[in-house]
């Protein structure tokens, strides 16, 4: 007999370990979250799980497949699903447990996204659900005002990796952020832009488009 996993090794379990080739319809291998731990959760609860999972992404994560990650996390982010991360949001959930969540979604781009999607030049063009959770992120997230601090801070932090996966979704996401923040988003595009020259002429007209909020 298997024994009990906690809550945290059951929610895990519930997203990640699917046969990624049956995408969201396939059953996960362990039911364990939503008939012994689901039935008692809160947002507190879930906020903490987002901190701690996306605060060690590349280690936790690292047993399942690019399929399998994608789908998994879409779980947590995508509105249009659970979106579990809405949690951050939640005015129950205690200011310092909020910040950092948000704070860990830098460590999930630096760990996941970036080593994973290592020189993909996205341009908006996702091939797999990975792609199109890491490009999408700020767009799907249900996570309140982008214009908030600390999510520019992560955003910033987001752009400044060694990743083409990650600047898209960073300038992404400063684009929404704009029409929360048009005072501070074209200074963090206009500086990123003066430190990397070097970048595709694409991704320079997509900065160019981000810094006065004009992505789709």
């Amino acid at each position: 007999m298997m024994a009990a996993l906690d809550a945290f090794d059951a929610w895990l379990a519930y997203l990640f370990d699917r046969p990624a080739e049956k995408r969201r319809r396939a059953e996960p291998a362990s039911t364990e979250w939503m008939t012994r731990h689901a039935p008692h959760d809160g947002p507190v609860a879930a906020a903490e799980r987002i901190r701690r999972l996306f605060g060690d992404a590349g280690n936790l994560l690292r047993p399942y497949s690019d399929e399998q990650v994608g789908l998994g996390l879409g779980y947590i982010v995508d509105s249009s699903y659970d979106g579990e991360i809405r949690a951050l949001a939640d005015p129950r959930v205690p200011r310092v447990v909020r910040i950092g969540g948000l704070r860990s979604i830098r460590s999930l781009f630096a760990e996941v996204f970036a080593q994973r999607l290592e020189g993909d030049d996205l341009g908006g063009r996702c091939r797999t659900t990975l792609e199109h959770v890491c490009f999408m992120f700020w767009d799907i997230a249900p996570v309140g005002r982008l214009g908030d601090d600390t999510i520019l801070d992560v955003l910033e932090d987001t752009l400044a990796l060694d990743s083409t996966a990650c600047h898209w979704a960073a300038l992404h996401g400063l684009g929404h952020a704009y029409h929360d923040a048009p005072g501070h988003v074209p200074g963090i595009v206009d500086s990123w832009l003066r430190s990397h020259r070097e970048i595709s002429p694409a991704l320079r007209e997509y900065a160019t488009l981000a810094r006065m909020g004009a992505v789709n």
